[in-house]
């Protein structure tokens, strides 16, 4: 009688960002339901969005109390450092629970976010073992490194509990890590594809359904086109940009607009006078709102690109940080796009309008290259079956 073959256990540490984690949830999906057996270690904010039935377990990494005195410990902490702070207690945390976890795992799939390298001085796991989920490229044409070092001061105590150099977590992403990497866009897609090497598997976006908002109140003007602008979750407090928007259709007979701020901007206290042809909310279900938008200006994270690309917007992408960049300067090459490198020129109200304008009115042109684009995520999807095989096998 032949011996039944047990599932392949891998533990999946999700990413702890709203980016990483969205992109990691299908892939988990995908693996229980190929017979894997899955943990999943998640923290506490996102666990409800991982319904997937595999063993979860779940922790906080609170750093509350710090985000209330981060310019008290850094005047000029830069607005990415309370997540620095988030991932130093999360790898804390993560650390202490592997160490205890005794199950014999055949594979550990990490977000790119965590340096696993430091982290296995600690935890002495096979490293042929690790696996790691990109959300976007592994390569860059930008300068990463983190000058300020705004980056750096949530990782020190991780650093000194255990004795360790955790290393720049964005910088982290184009160090040319040696583990295999599950990337979440297509060849096609990624900065100078002929540069990636055989550690790389490219399986595609993943563009998260979320359930229905009802909570969410907007309702579209059918005698205007509709423009949504939001710069993300983590870079959502150019303020400036914001009121460039606002001057630029304040008032416009030819377009509603809807603008997310992020849940850290007080709305009330920083907009006097808010066009009537304007709504602005602290946060939009965008996914949900999308498929009714006719231009869209996003900051060029992946996940906003991706999801813009898939509804049919027009888009303006003004990046604002780290590969948004590099996705941005990709989306205009590939003539899916417009893009506005704020590194190159002064983004003013006339800018803005002009690119709406521009991009809605070659809408039709960004179609064929946005096409090519979907087509290759698809295809790259269509492999994540025999790629799975390959890297966890």
């Amino acid at each position: 009688m032949s011996e039944t073959v047990k599932p392949k256990k891998i533990a999946v540490i999700n990413g702890i960002l709203h980016g990483h984690f969205t992109g990691s949830v299908e892939v988990v999906r995908e693996l229980e339901a190929l017979g894997y057996d899955i943990t999943c270690y998640v923290i506490d904010e996102f666990a409800p969005r991982l319904n997937v039935p595999v063993k979860k377990i779940v922790y906080s990494a609170d750093v509350s109390e710090i985000a209330k005195n981060l310019k008290k410990i850094d005047p000029n902490a830069p607005p990415f450092a309370i997540n620095a702070f988030l991932l130093g207690k999360a790898t804390d945390v993560i650390i202490d629970l592997l160490s205890k976890d005794e199950t014999d795992y055949d594979y550990y799939l990490f977000d790119a976010f965590f340096d696993i390298e430091e982290m296995n001085k600690v935890l002495k796991l096979d490293p042929s073992k690790f696996v790691k989920i990109y959300p976007s490229f592994v390569l860059t044409d930008e300068n990463q490194l983190d000058i300020t070092k705004g980056r750096l001061i949530g990782l020190q105590a991780t650093n000194e509990k255990y004795n360790i150099n955790l290393r720049d977590f964005v910088g982290l992403l184009f160090a040319g890590e040696k583990y295999k990497k599950l990337i979440l866009t297509s060849k096609f897609f990624h900065l100078r594809p002929e540069d990636t090497d055989d550690t790389c598997y490219f399986i595609g976006p993943n563009i998260e359904h979320r359930n229905i908002d009802t909570s969410f109140d907007f309702k579209k003007d059918e005698n205007k086109k509709l423009l949504f602008i939001s710069l993300g979750t983590i870079f959502g407090k150019d303020l400036d940009f914001y009121h460039q928007c606002i001057e630029a259709f304040r008032d416009s007979e030819e377009y509603q607009v809807i603008m997310s701020v992020g849940k850290f901007v007080d709305i009330e206290n920083t907009f006097d006078n808010i066009p009537a042809n304007f709504t602005i909310y602290n946060y939009v279900p965008q996914t949900q709102l999308l498929p009714e938008v006719d231009v869209f200006i996003t900051h060029a994270g992946f996940n906003s690109t991706s999801e813009g690309l898939a509804s049919g917007a027009a888009m303006v992408l003004v990046p604002q940080a780290v590969d948004q960049f590099d996705v941005a300067r990709v989306v205009e090459k590939l003539n899916a796009g417009i893009a506005l490198n704020k590194h190159e020129i002064h983004i003013t109200a006339d800018i803005i309008k002009k690119a709406v304008n521009d991009a809605y009115a070659n809408r039709e042109s960004f179609k064929k290259g946005t096409k090519e684009i979907l087509d290759s995520f698809e295809a790259a999807r269509n492999d994540r079956k025999a790629i799975y095989a390959e890297v966890f096998a």
